[in-house]
């Protein structure tokens, strides 16, 4: 019985943190939406060709090309409306399609860069959201025991120095440090399955798992980019592995039953809890064609290794009896999939005031169906982009953008998911609407 009590409850509250990892770096709301001028042509940038001062993110090595003191300040503006649709899942509700409440989230950037030593030396910094998530699923939804309210809020603050070796070839190094902001992972809870697996009849109204954390961690990337003319440029950027050590609180209302309420030792129940959260190394290849003056296409790929997410063992504060309800009495295995994601954009200067952009994208899912997440929404997605930059004077710039982005639809079957939680099978889409703007102005100052 107690075997069965691991299964049941161990599921709770460890899987919703386990499921967060999956939407860093591809797919779902992995969002890598640095700037305006990136995502206007596809969200490449790699290359370091006429990046703004988000460059210390996209790659620090470009800042030896960039002339003066350099401030960007901007934010992307993102709408989703997920769906799922019902194919008898033990959990549902009668609802053929069942949509999440559409999320809409405002994600702020800032830039600074300047050069020293006549430009063979720059430095910047950048703060940007390059990950996070936002879902939230009605209490009766069917996939409502895995997920009903999901955020995850990373900050990005990215200090670096560049030095121009040559005029063909610089270099530069960088640290991260990740700040979750804001993690907030809720479900429900079937007190009549978890009653019902402790060899009890007991039927009652669902009770609520919360769990809210945050945390960060320290990381480290290194750029490069190289010259050989004045049509051809390409640039190399490896993020390393980031492990985010959260600290928070794990709640239980609505406990009933006379098992769950022996365990939990009343209808509420509250305990700390810590666990790790990874961003995953990567590594970013870009390449920039510049026929002439008025045209630059560039196109990126980008690997990224998900094998420190492959486990997960959150750490409760409760006594050894709970502990050992909620962690499940073993490590959780994930299984990820490591993925390559690509993209290409297009810039043309139509006169010294204003320029076009273009671009698309694609972004793998990493997570298998077997540890897929309704709070995640792990879907591949493609996106189509377009930009513009207006020069009010040589100083002054505004980048727009807007991304129109498809997730790609994904059948999913996790009915047995918890171990005696009802479950879900159907399918899940999502479509999402992005807009982006930046503020840019360049100082004629060196130092």
């Amino acid at each position: 019985m107690k075997k069965r009590l691991h299964s049941v409850v161990g599921t709770l509250l460890s899987l919703t943190v386990a499921g967060q990892a999956f939407a860093l770096g591809s797919g779902s709301y992995s969002t890598e939406l640095i700037s305006a001028r990136s995502l206007g042509q596809g969200a490449v940038g790699v290359a370091g060709v006429d990046l703004d001062s988000t460059s210390p993110y996209l790659n620090p090595a470009a800042m030896t090309s960039q002339s003066g003191t350099n401030v960007t300040l901007g934010g992307v503006y993102a709408n989703s409306s997920p769906e799922f649709h019902d194919n008898g899942s033990a959990a549902g509700n009668g609802a053929t399609v069942t949509g999440a409440r559409a999320t809409s989230v405002f994600v702020p950037n800032f830039g600074v860069t300047t050069q020293l030593m006549d430009g063979k030396l720059a430095i910047g910094l950048a703060v940007v959201d390059a990950y996070g998530l936002e879902t939230h699923w009605d209490d009766d939804s069917p996939v409502r025991y895995q997920a009903t309210n999901t955020r995850l809020r990373i900050v990005d603050i990215t200090p670096d120095v560049a030095y121009k070796v040559s005029d063909a070839f610089s270099v530069a190094a960088g640290a991260d440090y990740y700040d979750t902001t804001d993690g907030q992972l809720e479900k429900q809870v079937s007190i009549t399955q978890l009653n019902g697996a402790l060899g009890f009849g007991a039927v009652g109204a669902d009770a609520s798992s919360a769990l809210t954390a945050t945390g960060g961690g320290w990381g480290y990337h290194l750029g490069t980019t190289f010259t050989p003319n004045e049509q051809n440029k390409i640039g190399l950027v490896y993020h390393s592995n980031v492990k985010m050590n959260l600290s928070g609180n794990a709640n239980l209302t609505g406990i009933s039953g006379a098992a769950a309420l022996a365990v939990f030792g009343g209808p509420n129940f509250s305990t700390l809890v810590t666990a790790p959260v990874f961003i995953p190394q990567n590594l970013q290849l870009g390449y920039a064609y510049m026929p002439n003056a008025q045209w630059r296409f560039e196109v990126d790929a980008a690997w990224y290794d998900w094998y420190d997410s492959r486990q997960l063992q959150p750490q409760y504060g409760g006594n050894a009896t709970q502990n050992a309800v909620l962690v499940g009495g073993s490590t959780i295995n994930f299984h990820p999939r490591n993925t390559l994601n690509f993209a290409l954009g297009s810039n043309y200067k139509m006169n010294d005031q204003v320029q076009l952009r273009g671009g698309a994208y694609y972004e793998a899912a990493s997570a298998p169906e077997s540890a897929f997440d309704a709070g995640v929404m792990d879907l591949p997605r493609y996106g189509l982009t377009v930009g513009t930059t207006y020069a009010f004077t040589k100083a002054f710039t505004v980048d727009a953008a807007y991304n129109a982005v498809f997730f790609h639809g994904r059948a999913v079957n996790q009915n047995d998911f918890a171990a005696g939680q009802p479950g879900y099978t159907g399918n899940f889409n999502s479509f999402a609407n992005i807009v982006s703007a930046d503020l840019n102005y360049k100082f004629d100052t060196h130092f």
